[in-house]
Order: structure tokens, then sequence, then C-alpha cells
């Protein structure tokens, strides 16, 4: 398994010379996707950033006398009660908590160097290089750093998150030893991370959910774990946290996912800290934020916008979270921000599979809000459970849960049964799933026909445009390639994003979508829904795209339809005048499974189990390649900064206008 090192960044640049070249484009490209407003805010954004770095408010004057009670979360110390019968979290939580005695933390596939005592806030645990920790924050260059790696994993361990089961456990186990451990990690942080200096304060999105942390540790740890001294710093960093929040919000083509972490946490501060001045004032903003961004950020029929399951589950937790908060401290949400959630269920329960995976799309950096463990969970799933219970939905639940630390706020769900046929196309957000099942065989299928991304800049789309992903039984066959890296991936940033990546046809290995950037497309596809029947013999979904119109003359049309007991048909065909040009349909398979050429076609197995026969009707050749590093094909990324070789199955040719590429797809059924 390969993982991230400080140069794997392939195009960042050498040097100061590079990296001012980056960053020259970088910001080329993002004024190219600006309206005159936006023009006009950043402008307005960079003055107040000046002003920033020369003045600092008096945090003193932020702060209302007294300082009690502490920031609390209405039920969550009740609930977590409700875990105390669960011995394996425990478990897991005191082992946990063993590892950080003795400084040792693992998340996003990677191990920080051994420290005893508190951590080292600012190192990256890929090339063990040291962040800026006392510049002023804007001036780190965080995009444009491979020697000293990708932000994202700095940002991991400055959350705080593993803070949270620590907690946990030091409530349940009544451990006043390890209660003050979390108080000593946290005194360590503040004292390590003057306000507004470093890496650690330049993006609003992670003083969101290090909020989160702060405001979890003080409910489950309670008055007992602090002293008097400590209680005015920790006041001190939540209203530095607070004011650098409103000050700097995610606006225009930044207003994704981060617009939604930094209301939410405006708003949690305000309901949940009557010792902040500014608190009702943070509270009416972020209510009225949230729930805007729920009607814009998720799509009529649910789609998240951002067109990535795993970032509409983060968007979706957030807003559950401060919905239920909320309705607890008297201030309940509108009937329509919750039938917005339950929509927005409704769609990542219809991707979901009888074993609760679903399809990874778009970009996924395992980002959630309540963190039960370090270490990949099951967000989409943990998310559905906290939706079914907050708005008594039992339907919605997933078909498979683990005890998670956010059951002792929203309860412990029970798992969904499903039914055997399930077709739920979203014509909004652009994807067709067709779950069914036949003598205890599932197929889950699922196309996309929908937009690229969210806003101008689409930052955490791919070019997937009529892409399709296959599990059976359970077990994902057909699959995204997933993300890999974000700020340091370079050249592999550009691979896992591109059309050649993703289960659909690429022309002269082009992408339909085209990239200005590692979070922003200059040229976006248009997918367009033609047709779609829901029925349990003959489904059917037939789309296309303009993304090679302009290029290349031709609009891509793809079709799959179920044809009875012969099988699933998929068929790809150009329209348009053009020349015949060279093509490629790849299919992506999953790391563990064979592919090998019978006389049949290509078939997909495991362990010597048939899973798929993929057999082509027409002139395109087939083979199959993998671990390419120039030009780079067959790769996996299973989680952020890890990337394995995969099998990828393609067929290649030329094609014209009129001409048709199909494939019978037959599974166990």
């Amino acid at each position: 398994m390969a993982r991230h090192r400080g140069n794997s960044g392939g195009n960042n640049g050498d040097g100061d010379n590079g990296r001012s070249l980056d960053g020259f484009a970088w910001l080329a490209d993002r004024l190219a996707a600006m309206s005159p407003a936006e023009i006009a805010f950043r402008f307005e954004e960079q003055f107040k950033r000046g002003v920033s770095r020369m003045y600092q408010p008096n945090f003193e004057r932020l702060l209302k006398a007294p300082l009690d009670p502490l920031p609390a979360i209405p039920g969550l110390a009740d609930g977590l009660a409700e875990l105390a019968g669960e011995e394996d979290l425990r478990r897991c939580w005191r082992q946990l908590a063993e590892q950080m005695r003795h400084g040792r933390f693992q998340s996003l596939g990677v191990s920080w160097p051994d420290r005893p005592g508190t951590p080292d806030w600012h190192i990256d645990p890929s090339t063990e290089t040291a962040w800026p920790s006392e510049i002023y924050c804007f001036d780190v260059p965080y995009r444009y750093a491979p020697e000293r790696g990708d932000v994202k994993f700095v940002a991991e361990l400055n959350r705080l998150q593993y803070l949270q089961p620590m907690a946990a456990a030091a409530a349940i186990e009544d451990d006043d030893d390890l209660a003050a451990l979390v108080v000593r990690h946290i005194d360590s942080w503040i004292a390590a991370n003057p306000t507004f200096r470093g890496v650690n304060w330049v993006s609003g999105i992670e003083l969101a959910l290090r909020v989160v942390s702060l405001l979890m540790v003080t409910t489950l740890i309670g008055e007992r774990a602090f002293s008097t001294e400590f209680r005015h710093r920790l006041h001190l960093c939540l209203a530095a946290h607070g004011y650098w929040l409103a000050r700097f919000p995610s606006r225009f083509s930044s207003a994704n996912n981060h617009r939604i972490a930094e209301a939410g946490a405006l708003y949690l501060l305000g309901r949940l800290g009557p010792a902040l001045r500014d608190g009702d004032a943070w509270a009416k903003y972020g209510k009225r934020v949230l729930e805007e961004e729920l009607a814009l950020q998720f799509h009529d029929d649910g789609v998240g916008a951002e067109q990535s399951p795993t970032y509409a589950a983060f968007s979706l937790e957030w807003c559950l979270l401060c919905a239920t908060i909320g309705g607890r401290s008297g201030d309940p949400w509108h009937n329509a921000s919750w039938h917005r959630m339950v929509q927005a269920g409704n769609h990542l329960r219809a991707i979901t599979d009888s074993a609760g995976h679903q399809p990874r799309i778009g970009d996924d950096d395992e980002g959630r809000v309540l963190c039960s463990l370090p270490g990949p969970e099951e967000h989409v799933n943990i998310v559905l459970g906290y939706l079914s219970m907050a708005a008594r939905r039992p339907a919605l639940a997933p078909p498979r849960l683990e005890p998670h630390l956010g059951h002792a706020l929203f309860g412990q769900p029970r798992p969904a049964r499903r039914t055997a046929f399930e077709y739920a196309a979203f014509p909004d957000g652009g994807y067709t799933s067709v779950r069914e099942c036949r003598n205890g065989e599932e197929n889950l299928w699922l196309m996309d026909h929908g937009p690229l991304g969210y806003l101008a800049i689409a930052a955490h789309g791919h070019a997937d445009a009529l892409a399709v992903w296959l599990h059976i039984n359970g077990r994902p066959v057909l699959v995204d390639a997933g993300t890999f890296l974000y700020h340091s991936g370079g050249s592999w940033r550009d691979h896992f994003r591109s059309t050649i990546a993703h289960n659909t046809l690429a022309m002269v290995g082009e992408n339909s979508s085209q990239t200005a950037g590692a979070f922003n497309w200059s040229h976006k596809a248009a997918c367009r829904l033609l047709q779609s029947a829901e029925d349990t013999e003959n489904w059917l979904v037939e789309a296309e795209h303009d993304g090679y119109v302009e290029r290349f003359g031709y609009r891509h049309r793809r079709r799959l339809e179920r044809l009875g007991d012969a099988g699933v048909q998929l068929t790809d065909s150009l329209l348009g005048e053009g020349t015949d040009e060279q093509v490629e349909i790849g299919f992506l398979v999953a790391p563990g499974l064979d592919v090998s050429h019978t006389a049949d076609g290509w078939l997909v197995s495991e362990d010597g189990k048939r899973l798929l026969l993929i057999a082509h009707v027409g002139r395109l050749h087939g083979w199959v390649e993998s671990a390419l590093e120039e030009p780079k094909r067959g790769w996996h990324s299973p989680a952020f900064g890890q990337r394995i070789a995969a099998q990828r199955l393609l067929f290649t040719g030329r094609m014209g206008a009129g001409d048709e590429a199909t494939f019978n797809l037959s599974t166990r059924f």
C-alpha cells in the first residue's frame, strides 16, 4: 500500500519560484471563476486580513461574568450512560486513551511519530516536518508546500476529535486521571497555538470542528477536571474561535460544506456558551445560514450538491447536530429544514447496499463531526442512524450499525430492513439507483447523470459523467477510484478526479470536464436524463452529456437497462458531427477481485467464485491494466492518503457518429 510522502506532489513546483508560479496559476484560475460581486468580497476580505494582522480584539471583552456554567450539550451526559453496556466500544476507548498516554496517534492511515506527553501540534506525520506556528495564519503557504506534506494531516490532529472518545471514557469509567490528561492536551493546544498564528488558524472549517470537540469535552468531563484558571483560558479560546469564524466566513465560490461547518460552530457557541458576549448574535446568524444552506447544498430530491455522499453526510451531520441541540435548548427548527434533511437521508439510504456500503463518489476525506474513534468509520451509516432517530424515521436507518459515541446524543437506532426491489431516480441531483434481490442475491446498480459539483469551482466533484457503479451482495465490484490526496496530490490529484479513473467513456484520453487547479474546473460537462423506467424485469436509465461537444463535436449517450433474465445491458454511443476518434471505456474493478478473459467475455471473480461477466459487442478491443505510473492507470484509493493497485478492464478503439459499444453485464442472477 502506497502512502503519501513529502515529494509525491508531482507538479507542485520546485522551491520558492515554483511555489510562486503555482500560486499565481491558482489565483488566476480562481479569479476566472469569480463573479464581480465575489471579487469585491475578496478585496474586502484581504483588507480585513491586513487589519487583523496588526490588531486583535481584547477577548476579555467578549466574555461575560461569571464564566459558569460551562458549555454543555443537552442530553449528551445522560445518553452516555446508555452506552455503559457496550463493552467492545468501551474497550476501544480505553485502548485509545492508553495510546495517547504514550503519545501514539494514528489517523488517515498514517502513524504520527511517538511523542511522550502532549502532541507536537504542527508536525506532518508523513514528512516529520513542522508547519509554521508563529507567523500570521494567512501567511502560511498551505497550498504549495509539498516538502511539508498535505495540510490535511496536521489539520486532522488539531481538530482534537480524538479527545471526544477519551472524554467519554473518562466520564463513563469515572477516571479522574484520564480527565486530567484530556485537559492537559487542551491546555497544551492553547499554549502552542497563539491566537491567529500558525497553520491551525488558517481554515474556518478546522476551527469549527475544534469547537465541537471542545464542547463535547466540557459536557462529558464537566466541572471536576477544570480549574478556575483553565476555565478562563478555555472561554478565551472559544471566544477567539467564534470571533474568527464570524469575521472570515466562506462565501461565494467557497460557500460549500465549509460554510455549513462555520455557521454550525457559531450556532453551537451561541446556544451553549452563556459566557460569550456575542453568543446571541452568533446563534441567530448561524441558524439563518444553516437553514438557507440546507436549501442550497441539497437538491430538492435530497442529493448533496457537492456530488459526494460522504460530504453530503458531513453537512447533514452538522445540520442534525445543530437542529437537535436547538430543539432541546428552546430554539426549534422549521419543518422545511427537517423535510430537507429527510430527503437527504432518502438519497443516502437508496445508494446503500445490504451490507451498509455506499459507492464512493467524488471526494472523500473521511470528515465527521462527532468522533467515536480515530480512523475510518462508516460515516454515512452513522449519520443515517442519527437521522432515523432525530427525525423519527426508523426506515432511514442503515441495515447495519455499530455502537457510536454519537448515539449518546441521538439515541441508538435499530437497523432497518429493505424490500426486494427498489428503483430510485433523483433527477435534480442526477443519480438513479436500482437495488434488486433474487434468491438471496443482491445487486446494487448506480448511474450518474448529474452536475459535476457545487458552485462555480465544483471543488469536490470528479469528471465522472455517466459513470456506473455495481455492488453485489454487499461487495463493491465496479468502483470509483477514490480521492488519495488534496493539496499535495499534484498529478495524482488530477488522475483521481479524471474521467479515465471512473467507469465511463473518455474521448482521446481527455476529461469530460476540464480541471483548473486542485479544487477548480474551467469547463463542466452538463448531463441530461433522457428517460427512465421502473420495472422489475425491464428497468431502464438513459442519459447524455455535452462534455466533448466543443472539442470533438460529440455528445456521449449511455443507456443502462435490465433485459429480464438476460442480464443488464450497457450501451454507449456518440451523437453529433465529427470524425472517428479514439475512445476508451473503462471498468475499475475493486482490489481483491480477479479479472480473467474467457470464451464468453471478461470474468470478475473472488476466490474462484463468479461475480460478474462483461461481454462486449462491437469493434472495441479489451484488455486489463493495473498500477501504471505514466500514464497513470489502474489505481484505487481506499482511504485518504492511500493508493493501491486495482485492475482496470478497458475497451479501446475508434468510434464516430452513430457508433455504439454494447456491453452485457451478467451477475449470478
